[in-house]
């Protein structure tokens, strides 16, 4: 292992443990959270703040049972659906998930729904046909969709795994050769 991978693995897993330890710290301690209500008439919008509080004890058992929605959610897609309907119920996921998770890990969240919005977007509208995407869509976004790490998403998955004790799929992913393989074969074929 080279001595970057120690390192990133070294950072992981000091934030992992500052997560827990966050958790632990504050567990009868009561976390506000502020949610905005906007209403809109014809001339003029208005915001109200609507105040809720929640313990680390309601938050673990609300991200907990939102998790083992998502299993039933996906244990009930056909063994060869695509990554499109994944993608979606991902997104859901952890769209439903991010008030109840340590703020420490909010930047975490953001990331990780800002990449499956941005995989919805890139890959929907050509049905996530890789060929198709290379040949007539946004190739280069593309590619670094599916063939880098989803920026956060380790971190947020190894939350619910420490916290639930229940693995949350991982990204949709072509190796980058792969990828490059492909694109070469599709944009400059060999000559027969």
């Amino acid at each position: 292992m080279r001595w970057a991978e120690t390192r990133g693995l070294l950072a992981f897993a000091g934030v992992v443990a500052a997560i827990v330890f966050a958790w632990t710290t504050i567990e009868g301690r009561e976390v506000t959270s502020v949610a905005p209500a906007t209403s809109t008439t014809s001339s003029t919008t208005t915001t109200i703040v609507i105040t809720t509080t929640t313990t680390p004890q309601q938050a673990v058992e609300a991200l907990c049972a939102e998790t083992m929605t998502l299993s039933a959610e996906i244990g009930l897609l056909p063994s060869d659906v695509g990554p499109g309907p994944i993608a979606h119920i991902a997104l859901d996921y952890y769209t439903r998930i991010e008030p109840h998770v340590p703020v420490e890990i909010a930047p975490e969240m953001v990331a990780v729904i800002g990449y499956y919005e941005d995989f919805i977007a890139t890959g929907e509208t050509l049905d996530y046909n890789t060929v198709k995407i290379i040949l007539e869509g946004d190739k280069e976004k593309y590619q670094q969709l599916v063939t880098r790490p989803a920026p956060g998403l380790e971190s947020v998955r190894a939350l619910v795994a420490e916290t639930c004790g229940v693995d949350v799929p991982e990204q949709y992913r072509i190796s980058t050769r792969g990828f490059d393989d492909l694109e070469d074969r599709l944009l400059d074929p060999p000559d027969d």
